[in-house]
């Protein structure tokens, strides 16, 4: 497995992601402690818990109206991701001992890259 990408190579990625659907959105947001559950238990992405909620918060802000100012390709990349932290099937499958969420670890950076910009607004927003 490739273990960095280039700042062009996650841009591509992500860029790639155009829309997202009211259900996956829901799904995220019904599964909040489930994800943040996720990072608590496993150590991969214990660093990503402030992110994960963040995300969870900034998704309730656009999904109720509250907060408009998140291109949909930010929206999409932030729901995939979480999405696949969600999923038990994907590149290194999650019951593996030790490396499980290595892959989940590695999505979830790569989205905080691709992100930051507008995360950075939003915290901004919040007066963070």
């Amino acid at each position: 497995m490739k273990k960095s990408f280039t700042q062009e190579e996650i841009n591509k990625k992500f860029s790639s992601f155009k829309t997202y659907s009211n259900s996956d959105m829901n799904k995220v947001l019904n599964n909040e402690s489930k994800l943040k559950q996720m990072c608590i238990d496993n150590e991969p992405l214990r660093d990503f818990l402030d992110t994960v909620s963040l995300y969870i918060d900034m998704l309730r802000a656009i999904f109720t109206g509250k907060y408009k100012e998140v291109p949909v390709g930010t929206i999409a990349a932030i729901v995939g991701t979480l999405l696949y932290v969600l999923s038990p099937i994907d590149i290194i499958p999650d019951p593996i001992p030790v490396v499980g969420f290595l892959d989940d670890a590695a999505v979830m950076a790569a989205c905080l890259n691709f992100t930051k910009y507008d995360v950075d607004k939003y915290k901004r927003h919040l007066g963070k």
